[in-house]
């Protein structure tokens, strides 16, 4: 018997080949490349960015990009009550986080929904922006939950599926499914690990992200590993911050032990992952943290903050935890990698194995079950 292919249209605010993608965007991305690979129709309705056509084929999904992500929200509404009303099976919508404003799909989007939320915002809100803002913004998420309290909606790890509820979305309606790694990630690792003292912070540059942290624990890095040196590995997004971190190297006297690299491209960060012998995670949230999963990969253990998920890292299995915002335990566990050579090999291997029950493979085959038992129910 042939089954007939789902229709899916998902509702994102970045496609894959954006230039200012980020974690939340490339999972939204991978689940439909995988739909699209297995023979169902996939539209993906995203922003568009200088020099992208408005609608092209990608990776086997329709990509239909609308205008800036300002607009985002009313411009996808125009084009759904237009041309997708009623046209398809499922809608994947991303609930908050990624575009300015919320679409509010539920408020008009006929068909059964899938709400992606990435994690709750209050501790991103309360360092990325002004204190006069996290009033208004935090009561905004809670507006946009309360919108998509009805529908399904993906949490990333076991901490954010008991975490939503605390938002306003019914615990019956929230599912456990990881982010993917795409499979040739998992051949990355030749079983040999850098042997410098090269700690390696990657990702675009916000202040929730706190790379500041970082280079503050370098102090007491150095002092116990005189010729260690950390990698900023940043996609350019704030130019004051980013000014801010300089000066603090160049105050801190950590000139020869910091260095900068700008907008690097995917081989250059595998290249980096390969060379570093550690890769710290320092943000005050995370609602997964993918890069976590490519270091892993590489063989490399993580020093994360308490505030990412024990899904992604897991303190003594894949990476060491400490507690955010504390630079001399972040510079302690760095340090405890660093010197501790059995340590280092327990943790590497235990990361290579684990990273295996990411794969785009497996991740996207369990998405796909979820849209198929939504499907069938609107059909």
């Amino acid at each position: 018997m042939t089954v007939k292919p789902i229709r899916v249209l998902f509702l994102a605010t970045r496609d894959w080949y954006h230039p200012a993608t980020t974690g939340g965007d490339m999972t939204l991305w991978e689940n439909a490349r995988y739909l699209a690979s297995v023979g169902h129709k996939v539209t993906f309705v995203t922003a568009r960015y200088s020099g992208a056509p408005k609608q092209e084929l990608l990776d086997g999904i329709e990509v239909v990009r609308l205008g800036g992500i300002h607009s985002l929200w009313f411009r996808t509404f125009l084009h759904y009550m237009r041309r997708c009303r009623g046209r398809y099976d499922v809608v994947v919508a991303e609930g908050f986080g990624g575009s300015r404003i919320p679409r509010l799909a539920p408020l008009y989007v006929k068909e059964p929904i899938i709400t992606e939320w990435h994690q709750i915002h209050r501790d991103l809100f309360a360092i990325q922006y002004p204190r006069l803002l996290n009033g208004p913004l935090n009561l905004l998420e809670r507006v946009a939950a309360w919108v998509h309290r009805d529908t399904l909606v993906r949490a990333g790890t076991v901490e954010w599926q008991a975490a939503f509820p605390t938002i306003g979305f019914h615990p019956d309606k929230v599912f456990l499914l990881p982010v993917s790694l795409r499979d040739d990630w998992l051949a990355e690792s030749n079983g040999q690990r850098a042997s410098d003292p090269t700690i390696l912070w990657i990702g675009k540059l916000r202040r929730y992200k706190c790379p500041d942290h970082a280079i503050r624990a370098m102090v007491d890095v150095i002092a116990s590993v005189p010729n260690a040196k950390l990698i900023l590995a940043i996609r350019r997004d704030d130019i004051k911050y980013e000014s801010e971190l300089q000066s603090l190297v160049e105050s801190l006297h950590l000139a020869l032990h910091v260095e900068f690299r700008f907008n690097v491209s995917e081989e250059e960060k595998r290249r980096l992952l390969h060379s570093a012998r550690v890769l710290v995670v320092t943000s005050a949230v995370e609602g997964f943290g993918i890069v976590v999963l490519e270091a892993n990969a590489c063989g490399l253990p993580v020093v994360a903050s308490s505030r990412v998920p024990d899904g992604a890292a897991r303190h003594e299995h894949n990476a060491l935890k400490y507690q955010f915002g504390n630079v001399h335990e972040l510079a302690g566990a760095i340090v405890r990698l660093l010197e501790d050579s059995t340590l280092y090999g327990r943790l590497s291997s235990i990361a290579l194995n684990s990273v295996r029950d990411y794969s785009w493979s497996k991740v996207g085959a369990e998405f796909e079950s979820v849209v198929a038992r939504v499907a069938s129910g609107r059909r």
